[in-house]
């Protein structure tokens, strides 16, 4: 499994996406697969070709939905949607979206909803809602967002847009009532915090306590720390994180 990206589970099933390849700026990268993993045996049961550098993954209707990127084939990234039949593990269609894919969640209608990073320069980074049964647009965001998590009915995101135009890096921050469609706020703590967070990495809420946790990345290769705060965005508490910290698990008892 060269360089695993991303997870995603069903039905007893792991699923990690895989360059399956090196990370290096190269036109001619191979495709990406998708491998399904045993989660009693813990072996590798089937496998999938899918779109170049394929990033994050979502279940729908026993379909599985592949964000693709390309990223390191520059300037000719994938902008495509995989969708794998978990039936026969096949890729059956591509859905034609944006470049440069990377994050794809579904909320609990079963529409998409896909990050795309763009080039850098030109084209902006974007959020897009996409009909999973069709592959059609059904909204354009024009936000940028580098990271996102839904959790009832509510989508949070923060961005961390970088220009090499002018080598420097933007914040925001919001959420999205799914219901609406709509952006309900471009907040999601106090803004002392948007200027100590020097790189926001993570995010998740808690879907019983709706606290929500930030993780800072710093400068990539120092400790980085988590932040947590309640629903209401007030600051509860601060630790250390790790070297990068990046994903979240909740364990219920």
């Amino acid at each position: 499994m060269e360089n695993g990206r991303s997870l995603a589970f069903a039905n007893g099933k792991a699923y990690v996406s895989s360059y399956a390849g090196p990370i290096s700026v190269d036109p001619k990268a191979p495709l990406g697969k998708v491998m399904e993993i045993d989660t009693i045996s813990l072996s590798v049961t089937r496998e999938a070709i899918v779109g170049y550098q394929p990033e994050e993954m979502a279940v729908v209707k026993n379909k599985l939905y592949v964000a693709n990127s390309g990223g390191y084939r520059v300037p000719n990234y994938d902008r495509t949607v995989s969708v794998i039949d978990l039936a026969n593990f096949k890729e059956t269609t591509k859905y034609d979206i944006a470049i440069n894919l990377n994050k794809l969640k579904v909320d609990a209608n079963g529409d998409l909803y896909v990050t795309s990073r763009g080039d850098y320069q030109t084209v902006s980074s974007n959020l897009f809602i996409v009909d999973s049964q069709t592959g059609a647009i059904k909204k354009t965001f024009n936000i940028p967002v580098s990271n996102f998590t839904i959790v009832n009915d509510k989508l949070y995101y923060f961005s961390n847009e970088f220009s090499y135009n002018t080598l420097g890096y933007v914040k925001s921050y919001g959420i999205i009532d799914l219901k609406t469609k709509e952006i309900v706020s471009k907040k999601l703590f106090d803004s002392k915090y948007e200027t100590e967070i020097e790189t926001p990495y993570g995010i998740a809420v808690n879907p019983i306590t709706e606290d929500l946790y930030i993780t800072d990345a710093g400068n990539y290769v120092s400790t980085g720390s988590l932040y947590c705060f309640d629903k209401n965005g007030t600051f509860k508490w601060k630790t250390e994180g790790g070297n990068i910290p990046a994903h979240f698990a909740f364990l219920y008892k």
